[in-house]
């Protein structure tokens, strides 16, 4: 009995041991999942921000002021010619439907067949100077003969954009229905 008893006694002490160690193990890994990694990663962040201050310090103590004016300058020609190339491909005509006919050429060139071409009598303010007006476009053709459309839209010397563009296939697997909503910008009226 005493065999017995003595035998038991062991066995509940090695499962408690048993016990103890699977506890102690899984404390110290939710103690680190849960406090250690995210201090860990504060820690690698703050680290990457003092080293990119620093790069910035050096930087602007290493600065030379006169190369910075004629960077700046730089800059300014280049978003003035950026600026001048905006105007110069805005709608010349006052009319917004003077672009119907260049839109309607380039689907027939493309073998595109023109379904609705129309202005949705909307415009989109852009900023203060600037807006779009919206046009409506559907066509039938051949997939090859949009993307060519879409290549002679994209090289016009005014902005004709797309704003949505859905394709339908149609029965004839060579055949898609091309909805677009195109936009065409213009100066406001009395901006220039």
């Amino acid at each position: 009995m005493k065999r017995q008893f003595q035998f038991w006694l062991e066995a509940i002490q090695v499962k408690w041991l048993v016990t103890a160690i699977v506890i102690y193990f899984a404390f110290t890994g939710s103690s680190l999942q849960v406090l250690i990694l995210p201090q860990e990663s504060r820690y690698d962040e703050a680290v990457l921000r003092q080293n990119q201050l620093a790069e910035t310090y050096v930087d602007l103590v290493s600065l030379d002021i006169e190369k910075a004016i004629i960077n700046l300058n730089t800059q300014l020609e280049e978003l003035d010619s950026l600026e001048t190339v905006f105007k110069s491909r805005l709608l010349q005509s006052s009319r917004v439907n003077a672009i119907f006919p260049v839109i309607d050429r380039y689907c027939t060139s493309t073998l595109l067949k023109v379904i609705t071409l129309e202005p949705m009598n909307q415009t989109r303010s852009l900023d203060k100077d600037y807006q779009a007006h919206l046009i409506r476009l559907s066509a039938i053709g051949r997939y090859p003969d949009f993307l060519k459309f879409l290549g002679v839209l994209e090289k016009h010397k005014e902005w004709i954009l797309i704003d949505e563009m859905s394709v339908k296939p149609l029965e004839n697997e060579n055949y898609g229905r091309y909805d677009l909503t195109i936009s065409v910008i213009t100066a406001k009226e009395g901006k220039s």
